[in-house]
């Protein structure tokens, strides 16, 4: 019996299933459609996606094939209103926002699948799911044949938005759809056009979005005007509002996609439905403002993956570890619909009185560089942060003096430097693994004595064996074994807020479990029997 079935090929499905593979999961990967749909879709990458697919092992393929955006221009007619710049005061390896159509990202995920030996079941729907207090029975139907039984420990919705799991597992999917009707056109535009940056027109009819796809074809989105039939655009159309919207000169040639489409904010009430759960667009459906739609998701699927391969390895407790795939992904869900919401809303202002008020207000943000930064930050997802729960202490344990300084519980520590044999490395990516790990650190004064305080840190990780794998760090240049890191100008040490020998104990998705300081013992073996039973 494999542990997991995977429903969808889509972005996140595929993230799933190269998560679980790297994690150690035995999974199935089943897809109804034959073959991929080839629709642009989704298109932007963000950096905390990216950081996450560069785990995977596929970051440089997606920046390879990706326009590199220069950043976010809103504007009135010829008029500028703000432009962010991208990546701007981002603290991360991947800065930029990458612009790929979701077809590439697709074939780029399938083409390391396939490089390890997973094939997507496709032509493969699932028709039924029965679940049990040890597995679920999933219903398979593969193409040209009947209805086979098979069963599995887990089943993991990744299926959109439209999701067959979510509908059999009677899961409510609350939420409202807004009323204005939306047009897509992607085309080549002929004219001059700063390409790189993602145009936004704010004039009073309506809203009007332009987005690169690839070299010399963009993504024009633009609210349908009043009273407008229900029928698909056609390019003429699209055309028209281009005309009447943007600065003018652009002429649209050789469409690739034309279509219509509503927006709806909905989000499931639980993620978690016994051994079924949902991730994705499965799980929650927002805006496209903000492009953040298949960036949660594929962040939903690396959530989940590694607690499948905690507990499918005898690790953890079920319903601890599996619990907080829910409490820790679906407040995101909700920022994330909240703050499109609210852009979507903004970018469609149809009062005269109110679109001023909205532009005085953006042309006044836009030499604000603490607004710049945060809109960049949250656009990024690098302010993703989850709160104390089964797999994140509080932070009691850190002193209150150096409490405010370096990365809390549920944060996700940022890079630093730190020396092996003479050599610098990342300890950002040092810090990667399936296991936890465990960071010590000297204190910026080490004596000797703090020695064995560390020592007996170590040897509670050491009594986790399989679980947790230790990082240790000394600031000067004798550390007490060959095996240290050296952090010679104690910028680590700064960076983590550390003063006094310390620990940071980090999840296999980069994630701070938990932190002590000074480093106690007792402290770390208390929170791993929390979750292991040990």
């Amino acid at each position: 019996m494999s542990d997991l079935l995977i429903v969808g090929a889509g972005p996140v499905g595929l993230t799933m299933a190269l998560a679980c593979r790297q994690f150690g999961v035995s999974f199935r990967l089943v897809e109804k459609l034959p073959a991929p749909s080839g629709l642009s879709k989704a298109l932007a990458v963000w950096s905390a996606a990216q950081e996450t697919l560069d785990v995977l092992g596929v970051a440089d393929e997606f920046l390879r094939r990706s326009i590199h955006g220069k950043g976010v221009r809103i504007s009135r007619g010829k008029r500028p209103l703000i432009e962010v710049p991208a990546g701007f005061g981002l603290d991360t390896p991947f800065p930029e926002m990458l612009l790929l159509p979701q077809s590439e990202s697709e074939a780029i995920l399938g083409e390391k699948l396939e490089t390890a030996g997973v094939a997507v079941e496709r032509g493969t729907e699932l028709v039924s799911l029965v679940q049990s207090a040890t597995g679920v029975e999933a219903g398979l139907r593969r193409a040209g044949s009947g209805v086979t039984p098979e069963t599995f420990r887990w089943v993991a919705a990744c299926d959109g938005a439209h999701s067959t799991v979510r509908h059999l597992v009677g899961a409510e999917f609350e939420g409202t759809a807004l009323g204005d009707l939306f047009v897509l056109c992607d085309a080549e535009i002929e004219g001059k056009i700063d390409a790189g940056f993602v145009h936004i027109f704010w004039p009073s009819q309506g809203l009007l979005a332009i987005f690169p796809v690839r070299k010399n074809v963009w993504r024009i989105i633009a609210t349908r005007e009043p009273g407008s039939p229900e029928a698909e655009p056609s390019l003429s159309e699209i055309q028209s509002l281009l005309d009447h919207r943007g600065p003018g000169g652009w002429v649209l040639g050789n469409p690739t996609w034309l279509s219509k489409f509503r927006v709806s904010e909905r989000k499931a009430a639980r993620y978690r439905h016994g051994r079924v759960f949902l991730a994705g667009d499965a799980a929650h459906i927002h805006s496209p403002a903000g492009g953040q739609g298949m960036n949660t998701g594929m962040q939903d699927a690396f959530n989940l993956a590694w607690k499948f391969a905690f507990v499918s390895a005898g690790h953890g407790r079920e319903d601890i570890v599996l619990d907080s795939y829910h409490a820790e992904r679906s407040p995101v869900a909700e920022k994330v619909l909240r703050e499109s919401g609210r852009m979507i809303r903004s970018n469609s202002l149809k009062n005269p009185l109110a679109q001023i008020v909205r532009d005085r207000i953006v042309r006044l943000a836009g030499h604000s560089k603490a607004v710049k930064k945060s809109v960049v930050r949250t656009l990024s997802g690098l302010d993703i942060s989850y709160g104390p729960g089964n797999l994140v202490s509080d932070d009691r344990h850190w002193h209150e003096d150096w409490r405010p300084h370096g990365f809390a519980p549920g944060s996700r520590p940022r890079e630093a430097s730190v020396f092996r044999e003479g050599k610098k490395i990342s300890l950002f990516r040092e810090m990667r693994s399936p296991l936890f790990t465990l960071v010590l650190f000297s204190g910026r004064k080490p004596i000797y004595r703090d020695v064995d305080r560390l020592g007996s840190v170590r040897l509670v990780a050491a009594g986790y064996g399989g679980l947790v794998r230790t990082i240790s760090i000394w600031h000067g240049e004798n550390p007490p074994a060959a095996d240290w890191l050296l952090d010679p100008d104690v910028s680590a040490h700064k960076r983590f807020g550390v003063e006094q020998p310390s620990f940071y104990l980090v999840r296999p998705d980069q994630y701070v479990a938990l932190r002590s300081q000074p480093a106690e013992a007792v402290v770390l073996h208390e929170w791993l029997a929390g979750i292991t039973d040990g």
